[in-house]
């Protein structure tokens, strides 16, 4: 073994030394007792949906261009029922993605209430999604009035 491996095998030695020393060791009467964290409760507020059928127009932008997508959402004591949705994409990838979308997105929103939707990929498509919920958002907005 060299020194320099000998030196740095002491240095850890003593490291593990001191902490397990330091660790160890029971608090005299000296010091402070270690202040305890407040819990502060905190409510959050759920909004209350009407019951009722709303549509909306939703956009999102893909890597071709600014892209748009409506939904038609039903609620019953702010629960989806029953969602629909329409791609109007005009580029042909886009087209194709929003296609995906519709074949998927329903049973990640039906049954599901209203504030706890929050869709990132659906099928595949990332983008899509968006308009979704640029569109739910206005959905959310329209049932709370």
């Amino acid at each position: 073994m060299n020194s320099k491996n000998l030196a740095v095998g002491l240095v850890v030695v003593a490291i593990i030394g001191v902490a397990v020393f330091t660790l160890g060791s029971k608090p005299t009467q000296n010091q402070q007792p270690t202040p305890t964290a407040q819990v502060e409760e905190i409510t959050t507020e759920v909004a209350e949906y009407k019951d009722g059928t709303y549509e909306a127009i939703g956009n999102y932008t893909s890597p071709a261009q600014k892209e748009e997508i409506a939904i038609e959402v039903t609620l019953k004591d702010g629960v989806v029922t029953d969602a629909v949705f329409t791609g109007k994409a005009v580029n042909e990838t886009s087209k194709k993605l929003q296609a995906k979308f519709g074949e998927g997105f329903k049973e990640e929103v039906v049954g599901k209430s209203l504030d706890e939707i929050a869709l990132t990929v659906v099928n595949g498509s990332s983008l899509t999604p968006k308009g979704f919920m640029d569109a739910l958002s206005k959905v959310k907005q329209d049932a709370q009035s």
